[in-house]
Parts: C-alpha cells; structure tokens; sequence
C-alpha cells in the first residue's frame, strides 16, 4: 500500500509535500522520488516535507538507505525540511544526506523548518 500524497504550491516561496499512511521502504525511496518530480514541476528550491502522518518506526540501516538514495537523486538540487514524528526519519538520516552534500534537515516542528528554509 502506498502513501497517501497532498501537494501545496502555494506554500510561500517552497513546496509543501505532506505524506500519510503506513512506513514502508518502499513507500519513502518513492515518496522521495516524487518529492524530486514535484519540485522540478513546480520550480520550487525549497521544499517542506511533512511525515508527521506516516505511522511506523523506520529502522536505522533503512535511514542509511534512505539519506543514500537522496545524495544520489537529490543532490544539491533543493533545500529539504523533513517534519518527522519520534520514531521517523532522524539526525541520522540527516547527516546521510548531508555527508553526500544534501541540503536536508529534519526537525520536529513546522516553526524550526520554517527559519531553517529561509
């Protein structure tokens, strides 16, 4: 089962992507892989990447997966601000990213994701 996906274009100057449904691998690298296509669609460098309703603990060696399939994909194309729930994506998979030269970060609130994309 997928997740669910609500897009925002009118989100300031960035891209509100909102996710909900049951964690699986599979459900991130694709919802990660959209968060590319939307961005590019849009034109927008920033964009916000809500998980707060992805319901499920993800694994650490799948945060390893998953900051690698962003360096690949990603790159230095955008800004990312994850909001993640405890037990979601983490300062790990963050600095998976981030050692490739992702521009990500994950925050447990909308406000610090909000100073972060300024």
């Amino acid at each position: 089962m997928s997740l669910e996906v609500q897009i925002n274009n009118d989100a300031d100057d960035g891209l509100w992507i909102a996710a909900a449904g049951e964690y699986s691998l599979t459900n991130l690298l694709d919802l990660f892989d959209r968060v590319k296509v939307e961005s590019e669609k849009w034109g927008r460098r920033k964009v916000w990447l809500d998980l707060t309703q992805v319901a499920g603990t993800i694994p650490v060696v799948d945060m390893l997966t998953l900051g690698e399939h962003c360096a690949r994909y990603w790159k230095q194309a955008f800004r990312v601000a994850v909001i993640s729930p405890q037990g979601g994506l983490s300062r790990f998979f963050e600095n998976v990213g981030r050692n490739r030269g992702v521009q990500i970060a994950v925050f447990s609130d909308q406000a610090a994701a909000a100073d972060w994309l300024k």
